[in-house]
């Protein structure tokens, strides 16, 4: 299954839904939702799409002492959320961790993924590494999840960064964009993707 463009969303951000209520024909959750959960939601005729973070570790992840036990691969503390800790996705070791929430995500019932935090690069915090990293380490990285995904018979949606989209945007399937008309030129961004008949599903706070 691949959203479509027209469809309608709900970003289910920490809240409870009320399913005999919801509105909207695709709902987006935590990779790690009960499987019961998103066996409702399907009842209902929702389509579901699961959040996972690419670029980030969160601490309370059950995963998160697989992340650590890669040498490197854990690095500073993501300003803008105490809990969280950039990756170094340069390392080899990170791509079986990736498979394993891939695989979860689907063996929970989950339609489609979300990969969040891909934005590293343009970030202070990761500038202040020794060797931080680059676009063109975030645009391959990018395109080992899309290729990932479809390995696996899930489609993929690329969570903001625009700014590498033309360059990815083959390996995605859709894609999720926060608050673009903040900033300056961001949301033309999606144009080319647009035009290719893919989805953006937008939200802004």
């Amino acid at each position: 299954w691949k959203p479509q463009p027209g469809l309608t969303w709900n970003y289910v951000l920490g809240a409870k839904v009320d399913i005999t209520k919801e509105k909207a024909q695709v709902l987006d959750i935590d990779y790690e939702t009960h499987p019961d959960t998103i066996r409702k939601y399907h009842s209902y005729g929702k389509r579901v799409v699961c959040y996972f973070s690419g670029g980030t570790i969160e601490s309370f992840r059950g995963d998160y002492k697989n992340y650590v036990a890669v040498s490197g691969l854990v690095r500073n503390v993501y300003d803008d959320w105490s809990n969280e800790r950039w990756l170094d996705f340069r390392k080899e070791g990170i791509k079986p961790l990736i498979v394993k929430r891939m695989r979860k995500a689907i063996s929970n019932g989950c339609d489609a993924l979300e990969v969040d935090n891909l934005d590293g690069y343009q970030m202070d915090e990761v500038q202040s590494w020794s060797k931080p990293l680059t676009k063109e380490d975030t645009i391959t990285f990018a395109r080992w999840l899309g290729y990932a995904a479809h390995e696996l018979g899930i489609s993929i949606g690329l969570k903001n960064v625009p700014a590498i989209l033309d360059s990815v945007g083959s390996y995605f399937d859709f894609a999720i964009n926060e608050s673009c008309a903040r900033y300056k030129n961001e949301c033309a961004m999606y144009r080319n993707f647009i035009k290719s008949g893919k989805a953006v599903f937008g939200i802004t706070y």
